[in-house]
């Protein structure tokens, strides 16, 4: 019964990564760490290395500890005074099966199938299937900052066994607490507690009674954007109006996620996160559709379709002749811009600081709006010109597109 549950549950978990397009290729089970004796593999070596040590009376009596780095007189329980090991321990098995250190895998079996590919779940049952998963080159575990201190210990662990290469490739991908605005707390019919009465924020607690299911998020969203496009777009089919309104909520939610320092307290608002205005995954997406329908109607209009302005983009030999001085300026100002996208992502992975792409693609998405609305390209009668206009706009936004799609952000048909 407990595995049918929880295998339940992992279904429920997928369908909710599902809607916002994240994915799984492979789900570890704590079960199966036990079950094929990771544990009992990594405590060996923890006690062969002098790793832990065994307490012999005081207030950890009977314990296996780790003296913590640092931090002389503090250590950390590892194995408790029952024998049961505790969470850090068995965190410590899993990295070290995450670098492949333990010379041991899991058996997988197929757990379900998503867009053609399957999505293997851990067993410690044997079976033929010889797949082999971990053995990483490097490991980033996404966990909040109030687990800081565990995950230092994991690392020790790695050190302690002299996994120094795999100790410094370890790396807590941290972020801070998520918080409602007291807007949203009343959409979600959540009632604060009496001391956060009046704040700014009250942060999402399960020791205080105010937690957010995914879904129920999603599907709040999803109303929401739902109310917005049937008034824009009141003739579209019902199904085509729910699939935008999904896109607009995956939109919102990625963006508003990623918009923040990952020090800083995400106070989520469902106005401001759904805005069609200001820094938000809905005002990008409207950009890109507004930006798709200006080549579906020259596509409509005068035959011109992407394989033409792609051919056009690559033979082009630009002369800014045409263009006044102000103009000039400002196409350069989106050519530079857009040319510093590989620089941004580059800078983001290495910093870890997914905002800096985010900022990165509103201000591309901003100054696109702003030439397009300034220097028309439809209505354009001068040849030279509308062909510079088109390069400029089409190749910028194949820069917003992919910027886009690196933050899983989809980009709807209409809006």
């Amino acid at each position: 019964m407990a595995q049918t549950v929880s295998r339940r549950i992992l279904r429920a978990h997928l369908a909710t990564m599902k809607r916002i397009g994240a994915a799984y290729d492979v789900l570890p089970c704590e079960s199966s760490i036990l079950g094929l004796k990771f544990w009992e593999k990594a405590f060996a070596l923890l006690k062969e290395k002098g790793a832990i040590s065994f307490v012999e009376d005081g207030p950890n009596a009977k314990c296996w500890v780790m003296k913590l780095e640092d931090e002389e007189d503090r250590e950390k329980i590892i194995v408790r005074s029952d024998g049961t090991v505790t969470y850090v321990g068995k965190d410590i098995a899993y990295q070290l099966w995450k670098f492949g250190l333990l010379n041991k895998d899991f058996y997988y079996e197929p757990f379900l199938e998503e867009n053609g590919e399957a999505v293997w779940i851990s067993t410690a049952r044997p079976n033929a299937r010889g797949l082999s998963f971990g053995a990483a080159t490097k490991v980033y575990n996404v966990i909040d900052t109030r687990q800081s201190y565990l995950q230092k210990v994991v690392v020790q662990g790695l050190r302690a066994l002299r996994f120094e290469a795999q100790a410094e490739k370890s790396v807590h991908f941290s972020y801070e607490m998520v918080a409602l605005s007291p807007r949203s707390l009343k959409e979600l019919n959540l009632q604060a507690a009496p001391e956060d009465d009046g704040r700014a924020f009250v942060e999402v607690s399960g020791r205080k009674g105010v937690g957010v299911k995914a879904d129920d998020l999603l599907d709040r969203l999803e109303r929401n954007a739902l109310t917005e496009v049937d008034k824009r777009n009141p003739e579209s089919a019902p199904e085509a109006k729910r699939r935008t309104a999904a896109q607009i909520a995956a939109g919102a939610l990625r963006y508003f996620m990623l918009k923040y320092a990952r020090n800083s307290l995400l106070i989520f608002d469902f106005a401001d996160a759904l805005s069609f205005e200001g820094e938000t995954g809905p005002y990008l997406q409207y950009s890109c559709v507004r930006l798709n329908s200006i080549f579906r109607k020259m596509e409509e209009r005068e035959g011109t379709t992407a394989a033409g302005l792609d051919k056009l983009a690559a033979g082009a030999a630009v002369s800014l002749g045409s263009l006044s001085t102000e103009e000039r300026a400002d196409f350069w100002d989106v050519v530079s811009y857009a040319a510093k996208f590989e620089e941004e992502v580059l800078h983001a992975v290495g910093s870890l600081e997914f905002s800096h792409l985010a900022k990165y693609t509103f201000n591309l998405g901003q100054k696109l709006n702003g030439y397009y609305h300034k220097y028309p390209v439809l209505a354009e009668t001068n040849p030279e010109l509308k062909n510079l206009r088109t390069l400029v706009i089409y190749e910028a936004r194949g820069v917003l597109v992919r910027a886009l799609d690196l933050m899983g952000i989809p980009v709807p048909d209409r809006m």
